[in-house]
C-alpha cells in the first residue's frame, strides 16, 4: 500500500508496543481511525490534513491529547483490532478514485465481494422512489436490459423500490452489480433484513456490497444521507429514476451535481408525485434519458440493439396495441376507442397478457408491458 498519509508525523505520540504489534500497513489505518475516533475531529478536517497537509497542528494535539487518555487509546485499539472483516482505507491504492474525489469520502469502506469492481470507468448510479409504479417499473427494466452484456455496473442502495428493482433487474441482464448499505453488513444488522436475499444473490454473481460501518452497526437515519453521497460518489453518471421534489433521490441528485457529475433522469407524467422530482431536474438542466442507447452512447460502448418484430394473433391485437403505445385505458375506454363490444376487448387483452404485450396496471388500465 501506498499512502501520502506520514505514519512517523504521529509516530511520536504512541506507545512503542504498537509498533510491533502491527504490520506497517496496520499502523497507518490505525493511526486513521484513531483520528477518526476522536470528537470534535471532523472527518473533513482530517481528510483535508491527509491529502492537503491543513490543521497539522492542531490534529497532532487532539491525537497527542487522546493518546495520553489510557483509556481511550486502549479502547480505540481494541475496535480496531476487531475490525476482522474485508476492509479498504482511503490510504489504500485499491480506494475507488472517483470517490476519493468527493468533498467529504469516507475514510474506510468495508466490504464483501468483488472490491475491484468500485473502481469501473463504467460505474451507473441508479436512484429512485421506495415507492414502485407501473411505468418507473416498466422503464427501468426496459433500459438495464439494453444494458445487457456490458461492461456496465449498477450501482444502488439496495433500498426497497427502485434500488431494489434495479440490482435485481441487473443480475437478470448478465450486469454486475454494487449495493451501498446504510447499516454493517452483518446479517444481524443488514438494513433492509428483507432484503438480505437479494445481497447474496449480488454476491453470487459476482457483485460487491460495500459500507463505511462495521459489519455489526445498526442503520441510523442519519446513515442514509451519508450512504447518498458514496453513491453519487462512485459513479460518473447518476440516473434519477422517480421521486418526489422532497426525497432523499432528490438529496443524492444534488450531491451529484455539486461534486460536478451527470445527472440524467427519466420524464413522466407531469400529475404524478413520482415523476415530480425528475421533472424538476430536467426543467434544471438535467439529461433526459428515453432508451438503454442514451447510456450506451454516454459511456462509449457500442452495442448493436435487435428490435424484435411483433407478430399479432389478430388484428384486434394489433389495433389495440397500436392505441396503447399512444396512452393506457381501462377496457371500457378500449372497447369505446375501437368500437367493440367489451367482452371481445376483454378477450383480445386476455391473450395479450399471456403473450406478455401488456398488464393491467395500479388504476385498473391497460398498458403496455
Amino acid at each position: 500500500m501506498k499512502s501520502d498519509f506520514l505514519p512517523d508525523q504521529l509516530a511520536g505520540i504512541f506507545p512503542d508496543q504498537l509498533s510491533s504489534e502491527l504490520s506497517d500497513d496496520q499502523i497507518s489505518n490505525f493511526y486513521l481511525y484513531f483520528l477518526s475516533q476522536i470528537k470534535g475531529l471532523g472527518q473533513t478536517s482530517l481528510w483535508r490534513y491527509l491529502s492537503q497537509g491543513k490543521n497539522q497542528v492542531k490534529i497532532k494535539k487532539l491525537a497527542q491529547s487522546q493518546a495520553e487518555n489510557k483509556s481511550f487509546l486502549k479502547e480505540t485499539y481494541k475496535q480496531f483490532i476487531a475490525l476482522k472483516e474485508p476492509y479498504i482505507s482511503i490510504l489504500d491504492s485499491r480506494y475507488p478514485k472517483q470517490l476519493k474525489n468527493i468533498y467529504d469520502p469516507p475514510l474506510f469502506l468495508f466490504y464483501q465481494g468483488d472490491i475491484s469492481l468500485a473502481s469501473s470507468a463504467y460505474l451507473l448510479t441508479i436512484v429512485g422512489s421506495r415507492t414502485l409504479d407501473s411505468y418507473h417499473c416498466s422503464a427501468l427494466k426496459k433500459i438495464i436490459a439494453t444494458l445487457a452484456d456490458t461492461p456496465l455496473i449498477v450501482v444502488s442502495g439496495l433500498a426497497l423500490g427502485i434500488d431494489s428493482l434495479g440490482h435485481q433487474a441487473a443480475l437478470v441482464n448478465n450486469l454486475k452489480t454494487i449495493a451501498v448499505l446504510g447499516s454493517g453488513l452483518d446479517q444481524s444488522v443488514f438494513y433492509p433484513q428483507s432484503n438480505f436475499r437479494l445481497g447474496q444473490d449480488i454476491l453470487g454473481k459476482g457483485g460487491l456490497l460495500l459500507s463505511e460501518y462495521p459489519q455489526k452497526t445498526k442503520a441510523s437515519l442519519h446513515h442514509f444521507p451519508c450512504r447518498n453521497r458514496i453513491l453519487a460518489g462512485l459513479s460518473p453518471i447518476t440516473l434519477v429514476v422517480s421521486g418526489t421534489t422532497r426525497s432523499g433521490t432528490l438529496i443524492t441528485a444534488q450531491i451529484a451535481l455539486d461534486e460536478g457529475r451527470q445527472v440524467w433522469t427519466l420524464p413522466g407524467n407531469i400529475d404524478q408525485r413520482l415523476c415530480q422530482g425528475p421533472n424538476q431536474l430536467i426543467k434544471n438542466g438535467a439529461e433526459l434519458v428515453l432508451s438503454g442507447q442514451d447510456i450506451l452512447d454516454a459511456y462509449q460502448i457500442k452495442k448493436e440493439i435487435i428490435s424484435e418484430k411483433i407478430n399479432f394473433k389478430e388484428k384486434i391485437h394489433a389495433q389495440s396495441y397500436s392505441l396503447l403505445q399512444t396512452e393506457s385505458m381501462t377496457l371500457v375506454e378500449l372497447a369505446a376507442r375501437l368500437k367493440k363490444p367489451l367482452p371481445e376487448i376483454n378477450a383480445a387483452v386476455s391473450q395479450m397478457e399471456i403473450q406478455g404485450l401488456v398488464r393491467i396496471n395500479q388504476f385498473n388500465q391497460v398498458e403496455i408491458k
